[in-house]
């Protein structure tokens, strides 16, 4: 009777072992797969290679020449697709709308499957309509924004002007200056200094700490028990401790009527007293999370490669500064100014491309099985979508690895609308806060070159090579800002 136990026991493991090492019917090329861990090690070694796991992906991909990539990280099947084509499809078909359920994103959204981010189905888009709606409302997208923003930008301005006898780091003046506009649709004040400086710093320790898929959390979640620092549990919830108190301490101010004004904490607590099966405090939290996340790092890291960009190429600078004085002169810049400042502009979109800020998009889940270039891709499939590729495609851009603003300016010296640069994706998921992004680069970006012409506070010119995790960012460096006569 032992004997057979044992050797049913052995049978079982073995199924277990094949069946977790072979891959589906038609499923796209990639690595081979190893018992328990797929080919999570040969990612982690091709991302520590490659100095990222973007990179480590698009040379796998090339290894294997496939424009759908697939793998096997721990016992989730994952897709990494690359080329318009494909990249369209992800972003704009209803069967890949899913987003993936796993401890790591749970903990990201303080614990809970909530908010908008990383969620799906009818509450994902009852919500994201709900928000997008109620920002609209009080101002989000629309003039009052345009206002808030120059506001900041003089703030900015005279940030510099007051510390203008040393070398200035951007980085967290410029995070600052988003949140403060983002933060005053949302909760209809800006957070206090010293908290806001916390969160911030912790924003860049997670996305140095995290890539969209591998990370020790996602495979292994019990690791949080042996090696919380190490696998970045204790900073998550470190984050998810300092961000709760702040938004908890915006709504409770909100349920007292402590804020003039409107704003979407209001919008969604009068929701909330209507509707109390999904209009939650804990979704209303994680909201509000999505929405400080989103905006916190991505829009003030363009502004800072636009910085870096201009600091290392003067005859550019000059050349904006040229046309920001025939063009505005030294009236406050607003966004329809972007149709007339031409360069400026084409510069802008260049950064995007240049310095993808999201080289790995995603992660979505697929709903249905379904095709992707011909492969077979099963329901539950996480999908990445590599726009770092695509916006190095030599198919699609002429010398891609050239920084070439003229590339998005016709033969008439018009702005071209390039439909294969993506940075705030497409499809119902779309990025919910573009109209901000675009607005604050832009309106930011020629205010500061209006006044300041921007140079090397040392003499030597800081790195352009990105430091890239879960979004890209440049490496730390310092500007001297010297005014304009």
């Amino acid at each position: 009777m032992l004997t057979l136990t044992f050797a049913l026991l052995v049978l079982i493991v073995t199924g277990y072992i094949l069946k977790s090492i072979v891959k589906p019917k038609k499923f796209p090329p990639g690595p081979g797969w190893f018992p328990f861990l797929g080919s999570s090690n040969v990612v982690q070694n091709m991302s520590k290679m490659y100095g990222s796991q973007w990179k480590g992906l698009s040379m796998l991909a090339k290894e294997y020449s496939t424009q759908v990539l697939g793998l096997k990280l721990g016992r989730d099947l994952v897709i990494v697709v690359y080329g318009e084509k494909n990249i369209r499809q992800v972003f704009t078909e209803a069967e890949f709308e899913g987003r993936p359920d796993n401890f790591f994103l749970r903990l990201r959204c303080l614990g809970k499957r909530a908010g908008i981010t990383f969620t799906d189905g009818p509450v994902w888009r009852e919500h994201r309509q709900f928000t997008v709606k109620h920002l609209r409302n009080v101002g989000f997208g629309k003039t009052l924004m345009e206002k808030e923003i120059q506001n900041e930008m003089c703030n900015v301005l005279r940030y510099i002007e007051k510390n203008n006898d040393k070398p200035i780091h951007p980085k967290n003046l410029l995070a600052t200056a988003v949140m403060n506009v983002l933060w005053k649709y949302v909760a209809g004040e800006t957070i206090k200094e010293d908290r806001l400086k916390t969160m911030i710093d912790l924003f860049h320790a997670r996305s140095k700490a995290f890539s969209m898929a591998g990370s020790w959390l996602m495979q292994m979640p019990w690791c949080r028990f042996f090696f919380p620092d190490l696998s970045g549990y204790s900073l998550i919830n470190k984050l998810n401790q300092e961000i709760s108190a702040i938004i908890e301490e915006a709504i409770n101010k909100h349920k007292c009527n402590g804020v003039d004004g409107e704003d979407f904490i209001y919008s969604f607590l009068q929701e909330m007293y209507k509707n109390k099966h999904t209009y939650t405090e804990e979704q209303l939290k994680t909201i509000c999370l999505d929405l400080l996340i989103a905006g916190s790092q991505t829009t003030s890291n363009v502004l800072e490669f636009a910085l870096l960009t201009a600091l290392r190429n003067q005859s550019i600078q000059e050349k904006i500064f040229d046309e920001i004085t025939n063009v505005i002169g030294d009236q406050t810049p607003c966004w329809t100014d972007n149709s007339r400042l031409i360069y400026t502009s084409a510069f802008l979109l260049e950064v995007q491309r240049y310095y993808t800020i999201v080289p790995i998009a995603g992660p979505r889940r697929v709903l249905e099985d379904t095709v992707v270039d011909g492969y077979m891709i099963p329901k539950e499939t996480t999908v990445l979508i590599s726009l770092g590729d695509l916006h190095f495609d030599p198919e699609l851009w002429e010398n891609p690895k050239e920084f070439k603003p003229e590339r998005f300016i016709d033969e008439m010296g018009i702005l071209k609308n390039v439909n294969h640069l993506l940075p705030f994706g497409l499809g119902r998921r779309r990025c919910p806060g573009d109209s901000l992004a675009k607005s604050f680069i832009f309106i930011m970006f020629v205010g500061i070159l209006q006044k300041y012409k921007i140079v090397c506070s040392n003499g030597v010119l800081p790195s352009d090579d990105p430091i890239i995790g879960l979004i890209s960012g440049p490496k730390p460096f310092t500007i001297d800002f010297v005014l304009r006569s």
